[in-house]
């Protein structure tokens, strides 16, 4: 009880102790002011760094009048010249204080590679983290500041990330609606919205062939869905859990020579998984402390689509504007046929060394096709039919496979193939029950990550 009594003494003196310092640190500015006809207290905000060093920012102005002691939404005075430059101020204060990539940066610095592992080796940011966890050492206690410095990266690198894609994805973007002659209005024009959600309902594809009465549609679809479509997968490759963590691993840099992924993305339209995986591995390879001796990882994506021919030259300006045209491939496939069929002759082939197999946005669109209602053991229920069921039955071991969908109704069947086929699996509903909560953040609506442990 004595002890126990003196550790509170001394975490109370502790706690004085940093109140006089915050104290004497806000005495210049705690009176309060006048100005014109207002009276107002200073508001700081204060910022505890490195050790009891206390740091103060400067005063937050008003963006309407420049002024200080209230919110812009409260300002009864007009707009001026002191408002606007307020608040230029602010955020260029913003952007040099809150540049997550610089802040990834140095901290990976700061990594150290396992013991195991060359100097020279990539480091998985997430794997560090995880690595580097606060834990209490000799029976002591954690201090909540630890924990939030710990914290405050993974929001680093969520944002860094984030920020990479969407002034890559951007940038791709505007050169693809430039070279496909698509216009903001074509976009507002489009109807694809309604088409695709009827051909999730029915389970059937949507027509994306050339017979379609609009020839522009194809074009529009490319512009408009390459953001959000890419965008599904690439975060999804930044989720904190072990299978998106060996998904990484296939996407970091090496020391020795520049390793070669072998990616088969199933109704990937103009080439958008490739789109994904190639700004993940950029970003992977630009954040490494030792970056200048590592050769970035090459992404090989084979794009099998019902209407290739259609898409074909849309993939070919989308390589144009991504500069990796050499890397990136089309050809035909049909989740209706049997992998057997002739016209899959390419995709056998290809099975064979794939690393990652990538379904978006394409399954449940053929639901009618790939789930059929069979008898077992006098019992009906629905089973995975067609080339879904042959790539689960004849994919090499250490193959993942990616599914984001609009939907997950077919997501039971598919595990039930998967385990008769020796597959592991994640999906949204085992993150939701994992320790109570979802340890992915802001993900596809439904995916689901699988990985071939052993060839039955």
């Amino acid at each position: 009880m004595h002890l126990l009594l003196c550790r509170k003494q001394e975490e109370l003196a502790h706690i004085t102790s940093r109140w006089q310092v915050l104290q004497r640190s806000l005495t210049p500015i705690a009176s309060p002011l006048s100005i014109g006809n207002r009276h107002w207290s200073s508001v700081m905000s204060v910022s505890i760094m490195d050790g009891d060093d206390i740091t103060t920012s400067s005063h937050r102005l008003c963006f309407q009048c420049g002024g200080l002691g209230h919110k812009t939404c409260y300002c009864t005075r007009n707009n001026n010249d002191e408002g606007k430059e307020s608040y230029k101020r602010y955020k260029d204060n913003r952007k040099k204080n809150h540049n997550h990539f610089d802040k990834v940066i140095n901290w990976m610095a700061n990594s150290n590679p396992q013991e195991d592992h060359s100097e020279h080796t990539a480091i998985d940011p997430l794997a560090w983290l995880n690595s580097q966890a606060p834990t209490s050492i000799d029976g002591s206690c954690v201090t909540q500041r630890c924990l939030d410095m710990h914290r405050s990266k993974y929001n680093d690198l969520d944002k860094a990330q984030r920020t990479v894609f969407g002034g890559t994805i951007a940038q791709l973007k505007a050169r693809l609606a430039d070279r496909l002659n698509v216009s903001p209005e074509d976009e507002g024009a489009s109807h694809w919205h309604k088409q695709l959600t009827r051909a999730v309902e029915l389970g059937q594809p949507a027509e994306f062939s050339a017979n379609n009465e609009d020839e522009q549609c194809i074009k529009v679809y490319a512009v408009e869905k390459l953001q959000p479509r890419c965008r599904q997968l690439h975060h999804l490759i930044f989720h904190d859990n072990s299978f998106c963590a060996k998904i990484r691993s296939k996407l970091l840099p090496s020391a020795t020579n520049s390793l070669t992924t072998h990616c088969m993305s199933l109704g990937g339209g103009p080439g958008f998984d490739h789109v994904s995986f190639c700004i993940a591995t950029k970003f992977l390879h630009d954040i490494q402390p030792k970056r200048s001796h590592l050769l970035p990882n090459r992404i090989k994506t084979e794009v099998y689509d019902l209407y290739n021919d259609d898409w074909e030259p849309v993939m070919e300006s989308l390589g144009e504007c991504f500069d990796d045209q050499e890397h990136l491939t089309m050809h035909h496939v049909d989740l209706r046929l049997d992998l057997a069929n002739e016209a899959h002759e390419q995709l056998r082939s290809s099975l064979q060394t794939v690393d990652i197999i990538i379904a978006q946005f394409v399954l449940h669109e053929n639901a009618s096709f790939i789930a059929k209602d069979v008898e077992i053991d006098g019992v009906p229920q629905k089973q995975i039919v067609g080339v879904m069921r042959d790539i689960l039955t004849m994919a090499p071991a250490g193959t993942i496979m990616i599914i984001t969908d609009s939907a997950n109704t077919l997501f039971p069947y598919l595990k039930d193939a998967a385990n008769e086929n020796g597959w592991t699996y994640l999906c949204a509903e085992e993150q939701l029950r994992e320790e109570g909560k979802r340890r992915a953040y802001l993900g596809p609506k439904s995916f689901l990550i699988l990985e071939r442990e052993v060839y039955k």
